[in-house]
């Protein structure tokens, strides 16, 4: 994995550490991080392609869609944590 420096609110990192330490689920910052932009990147190519379905898009075309869908949780997969239980 590479590493990469983010700026994030003084508040929201208190309340990732709350969650953190109060409920355990997650291991680290890095873990809620990681999961957050992942849930949010499925969510983000979800409503891409509910917008083009909203343009009756051929089979084809939303047979491809679906497929990247499915790809790129196969691909978030890989990375997700030990999580809530």
């Amino acid at each position: 994995m590479k590493h990469y420096s983010l700026v994030i609110d003084p508040k929201l990192v208190k309340e990732i550490d709350r969650l953190i330490k109060e409920h355990g689920l997650f291991s680290s910052r890095s873990d809620f991080i990681r999961d957050a932009i992942r849930a949010r990147l499925i969510e983000v190519r979800k409503n891409i392609l509910g917008k083009e379905v909203k343009k009756k898009p051929t089979k084809k075309e939303l047979a491809k869609e679906e497929k990247a869908v499915e790809e790129a949780m196969e691909e978030f997969e890989e990375y997700k944590f030990g999580g809530v239980h």
